[in-house]
């Protein structure tokens, strides 16, 4: 997923919050698995993961505006268009979908403030 996110220009990527963060920055929260089995029962599993994106709330505009366009289903900055370039993430899903995107307004990380908002994303891969 991280190697997805990093297709998008000036776009930080972790698979953790850090104490600092240097906007715009996406993490990649750890996928809940409801069901290893879930699909059709023929070995395949349903993920479940967020994805969350922040940026700089210094100016209220500007940072209100770039989220808007991480958010925007199709342009160079898409996050829904950059995960689902390729719904296969390198050959270890067998399909990817962003589901849905809420904006969270600020976010506190380390005692900074940023805009943040909230990728929800499915990923069908095969179970054990």
């Amino acid at each position: 997923m991280e190697s997805r996110l990093q297709t998008i220009d000036g776009l930080r990527t972790s698979a953790y919050v850090a104490d600092q963060i240097n906007p715009p920055h996406a993490v990649v929260g750890v996928p809940e698995v409801e069901n290893y089995h879930a699909t059709f029962n023929r070995g395949r599993m349903a993920l479940e993961l967020q994805v969350w994106i922040l940026v700089s709330a210094t100016l209220d505009r500007t940072g209100q505006m770039l989220l808007a366009d991480y958010a925007n289903p199709n342009g160079p900055t898409s996050i829904a268009r950059a995960i689902e370039g390729d719904k296969t993430l390198g050959g270890v899903a067998n399909d990817t979908l962003v589901l849905s995107f809420r904006p969270l307004g600020t976010e506190e990380v380390g005692q900074l403030g940023y805009y943040g908002g909230v990728f929800d994303v499915r990923i069908i891969a095969d179970g054990s």
